[in-house]
């Protein structure tokens, strides 16, 4: 069913209204100057909520950002006592290693045995200390690497969302001037 001026008009003066819509005297209805002045307001408010929703967009995608770029400083942080904490382990097992290398010496000679004799016994404990040492050190890269690898991951979306952020906010100014342009 369609609506015509006329029953706007008929609609505007029953609830009250001033007559929105006047019959010419070639018998044409037209908008009066309130009918026009409402879509005036209406075409405004469209264009501010237009307006309020794309800076909204924009502010989400600003704040997206530091979230990202906080959480990746986050992230480097841990990469950083990832390396210290390897560090420290390592240190610490290459100075049990020096410990019970010298308790072993001294052992054997308490023993009455000759250290040249246990030359293979000693070897062998150190070189598996310093395998044991080399994968402290190992395993620290390896954790510290994936704390850096999300912090690089954690500002590329942080770039992402603040991007997303300006081509939502452009959508949305090109759907109002849309609404705006089926206005008049």
């Amino acid at each position: 069913m369609c609506v015509g001026p006329e029953a706007i008009a008929a609609l505007g003066q029953a609830l009250g209204a001033s007559s929105l819509y006047t019959t010419t005297a070639a018998g044409v209805i037209a908008p009066t100057a309130a009918a026009s002045s409402l879509a005036t307001a209406a075409s405004i408010g469209m264009a501010g909520m237009t307006g309020l929703s794309a800076y909204s967009s924009i502010q989400q995608g600003k704040s997206q950002n530091k979230i990202a770029q906080y959480n990746a400083q986050v992230a480097e942080n841990q990469a950083i006592a990832a390396r210290q904490k390897a560090e420290y382990d390592e240190e610490r097992q290459r100075t049990m290693i020096a410990r019970m290398g010298g308790t072993q010496r001294a052992n054997i000679a308490a023993g009455g045995g000759e250290l040249l004799d246990a030359g293979d016994v000693l070897g062998f404990s150190a070189e598996e200390a310093e395998l044991d040492a080399l994968a402290i050190r190992y395993g620290g890269k390896m954790s510290a690497d994936a704390a850096q690898q999300a912090a690089t991951l954690r500002r590329a979306e942080g770039r992402a969302a603040q991007k997303q952020s300006y081509f939502s906010a452009g959508s949305t100014l090109l759907t109002g001037a849309k609404g705006l342009s089926l206005l008049k």
